[in-house]
């Protein structure tokens, strides 16, 4: 294993953010031709709830709720807000903590507490972790050739590429799947995972992506199988 370059835990996400929208360069598709899912990117907007069913119609998005979680036990409709420098806009969301899933609780007066989260983790012992599904614009094809490109910029970036590779059929879905490490500068220890998995769907890409410490033994890969299969794509 070569060392590990500079990236901080912290940094990830943008990191990560940055490494995904450089594979999709150019244009973006003339506007006539956008789809819905598309249009709904440049103007998200809150979808329905029926039971466990969230439907967000113009995305082409349905998600229920896996019957059985093991850790992800807080799932639901995120804040459309684009995130970092990448802009990817959160879709779903489901959490270790029973916190909202849409901002992190608030009080009886519908007030959001923004120390909901760590006062839950906190609580608990363990630290809190999230599958989260975003969607961005898709400007190039996401196929078996760009796995080389992903690999070598992940690499790049100080990352450890544990896996990598092009799925035909992932969950009902076909795209890029990665497994990541990143850890400290100076011993090269991994301290966190990453796993995600990008698949496109006309003119967008859906990114599911999961972070949790390197050596947590909670049933994270039961929970991802479960969350992954049920986000469907109508």
């Amino acid at each position: 294993m070569r060392p590990f370059a500079k990236p901080t835990k912290a940094a990830l996400p943008l990191l990560l953010g940055l490494v995904a929208a450089a594979s999709l360069p150019g244009c973006r598709p003339d506007k006539r031709d956008k789809s819905s899912a598309s249009a709904w990117i440049d103007h998200p907007s809150s979808g329905t709830k029926s039971g466990n069913t969230i439907t967000i119609a113009p995305l082409g998005v349905k998600f229920q709720v896996p019957d059985t979680l093991y850790v992800y036990k807080s799932c639901g409709e995120a804040a459309h807000s684009p995130e970092g420098d990448h802009g990817w806009i959160p879709v779903i969301t489901c959490r270790s903590t029973n916190a909202d899933a849409f901002g992190g609780g608030g009080d009886e007066e519908g007030n959001e507490d923004p120390f909901a989260s760590e006062d839950a983790e906190e609580a608990s012992g363990v630290e809190e972790i999230a599958i989260t599904f975003y969607v961005t614009h898709k400007t190039r094809p996401l196929d078996e050739r760009s796995v080389t490109w992903f690999e070598s910029q992940y690499k790049q970036a100080g990352l450890v590429v544990d896996e990598i590779s092009y799925q035909h059929d992932f969950q009902k879905k076909s795209g890029i799947y990665a497994k990541l490490h990143v850890g400290d500068e100076g011993s090269g220890a991994p301290h966190t995972e990453i796993v995600q998995f990008m698949f496109p769907a006309n003119d967008v890409v859906f990114i599911a992506r999961m972070e949790y410490p390197f050596d947590e033994k909670r049933s994270v890969d039961q929970d991802w199988k479960y969350i992954l299969w049920n986000f469907e794509l109508q």
